[in-house]
């Protein structure tokens, strides 16, 4: 059974799951810089970890204004499961990015292509949580979803470098 928008908070409950992703994808870019061989590399996954930090705080300072705002009808019942079962499955909402930290040593590219994962796991939620939010706070989130394109734009260059498909 769908719980009812009164039963439940779905705008904070929303940007608590945008707070842990973030908070995971910080601790994960952190640990990945340690492990990197390259500079560049290395560099890449520490910028990435101080935004993760930034956009945290963005989302705690939203929760701290969301107060008693109740999402719009439409996107009450299965339209806020689904975006629940995205943010559970993105890769950084759970114990996957310690399963991947401590499964295998990985190259920097195999890396750079979780991070790729990542930002296009985070596009994802961040695409559909944007609409379940007051709308001073969806200009917010769209400033985030265009830096995590940049995220993705940055580590794809970065792949193809990697892989010698980059002069």
């Amino acid at each position: 059974m769908i719980p009812k928008v009164t039963e439940i908070s779905p705008g904070k409950e929303i940007l608590e799951l945008a707070i842990e992703i973030e908070r995971n994808g910080r601790d994960f870019y952190t640990a990945l810089a340690s492990k990197a061989s390259e500079k560049e590399v290395q560099a890449v996954f520490r910028r990435l970890a101080a935004r993760e930090l930034e956009h945290e705080n963005t989302f705690r300072d939203m929760l701290k204004h969301l107060g008693g705002y109740q999402v719009p009808p439409g996107y009450a019942g299965e339209h806020y499961q689904y975006i629940r079962s995205v943010a559970q499955a993105n890769i950084f909402a759970s114990e996957k990015a310690k399963k991947i930290l401590a499964s295998k040593i990985m190259t920097d590219v195999e890396a750079i292509e979780v991070g790729i994962g990542f930002e296009k796991d985070a596009i994802l939620f961040y695409s559909e949580m944007r609409g379940m939010l007051p709308k001073p706070d969806q200009d917010i989130v769209d400033a985030i979803l265009a830096e995590e394109k940049k995220h993705l734009t940055e580590f794809c260059y970065l792949a193809d470098k990697f892989r010698g498909q980059v002069r």
